[in-house]
């Protein structure tokens, strides 16, 4: 099988996130993975990490030498608005679909890169290949692994950087704040307390605990640290006192931030306003995501392995920083698993109505990864 024909088998299956509405989940595609695994000559174990939501783990281990894990999530988001999203079609040098640059690109080469491991005794790394659910929406999938205490030495996420090399990610800290009134009639507001009116009082109370804290530690790559209420939601009627009002919260982290310090910051400014007004009552949830933000020293061994293949591909060799998160949090802010994003794909494409990939990096990718692989045995010998 080619790796175009890999890829549009993987495109071809419906993996939208559980999360999202009418998603159908993991389950098929990795399944199929599955399959290609054990056709490459892998070991392959499955776990689930929720319920029809598994990950899926390939071996091609010797012993006696360095793991290298291949990393890659599962999950799309949702088909629409793109028309035709699971009928692959190669036109003008690409491959259109869903998932065809975030991630299916990436897990198809990593496929080829397992089968090539698979076949040739003298590989110089055992191979972990590792397909995760739930990217697209809390990263559970990649923190099971990361807690599940995987035996590798260096870990290859990968995501469509264009094959550029990342080591730097933000991370987010998520939650909701709810404030609690009394309904009434708005003809007679002054026989309850308006929810939303108390709202007002607490996104103020907010900002002076989060914003004094964004250019704490600016990031040389990743900037200034930022916050974003990206929801509300209250009341029932316009003639209705609103009893209840709800936010999200969503808190960007840089290296060096953690949510337990930005949470601290605040309940006291919550705190603070509660003092004001001993009949406010407000809540803030427990955070429903958390994601460290990581950074990969550049003298790595996987950094340096990473460098020397896009080098020989003609690719830049610097590594860089992004903004958004990726499973590399996961890998490594919690499983302490040293990592590099890297993929073909552009992340511009991702989640658009006319997803594609370039069948050149495509095929790019497979060598950067074999190659990246040699490197790191050299390198970590």
């Amino acid at each position: 099988m080619s790796i175009v024909e890999t890829l549009a088998s993987l495109v071809a299956i419906d993996s939208v996130s559980s999360s999202l509405p009418g998603g159908p989940g993991e389950r098929e595609l990795a399944q199929h993975v599955a399959e290609l695994a054990r056709a490459a000559g892998a070991d392959v174990e499955s776990f689930e990490v929720a319920p029809g939501r598994p990950n899926v783990l390939a071996w091609v281990r010797r012993g006696g030498r360095p793991t290298v894990l291949l990393e890659c999530h599962l999950d799309t988001v949702a088909l629409d608005p793109m028309p035709d999203a699971l009928n692959p079609r190669v036109a003008q040098g690409r491959l259109y679909g869903r998932g065809a640059a975030d991630p299916k690109g990436s897990l198809a080469a990593m496929l080829h890169v397992l089968r090539a491991a698979g076949a040739d005794p003298a590989f110089p790394v055992d191979v972990c290949l590792a397909g995760a659910v739930d990217e697209e929406i809390s990263m559970t999938g990649s923190r099971a692994l990361a807690e599940r205490g995987l035996a590798v030495d260096a870990a290859i996420v990968g995501e469509p950087t264009q094959l550029r090399i990342v080591t730097a990610q933000k991370g987010a800290v998520r939650w909701r704040v709810r404030t609690h009134g009394v309904a009434a009639h708005s003809a007679t507001p002054d026989l309850g307390r308006n929810a939303i009116m108390d709202m007002t009082r607490a996104l103020a109370a907010l900002a002076a605990g989060v914003e004094p804290w964004l250019a704490q530690r600016p990031h040389p790559v990743l900037g200034c640290a930022t916050w974003n209420v990206g929801t509300i939601a209250g009341g029932s009627a316009v003639n209705v006192v609103p009893d209840r009002c709800d936010i999200d919260v969503d808190r960007r982290l840089v290296p060096g931030d953690t949510s337990a310090e930005v949470l601290h910051h605040v309940d006291a400014a919550l705190d603070a306003l509660r003092a004001e007004d001993a009949e406010l009552r407000i809540d803030r949830d427990p955070p429903y995501v958390d994601i460290p933000a990581i950074e990969t020293p550049h003298d790595a061994p996987i950094v340096q392995a990473a460098q020397r293949a896009v080098a020989a591909a003609g690719r830049p060799t610097e590594p860089m920083g992004v903004a958004y998160a990726t499973d590399a949090a996961m890998l490594s802010g919690v499983g302490g698993i040293p990592a590099v994003v890297l993929g073909p794909g552009d992340i511009a494409q991702g989640h658009t109505d006319d997803e594609w990939i370039a069948l050149d990096q495509l095929e790019q990718a497979v060598d950067v990864y074999r190659m990246t692989c040699l490197a790191f045995a050299e390198l970590a010998a």
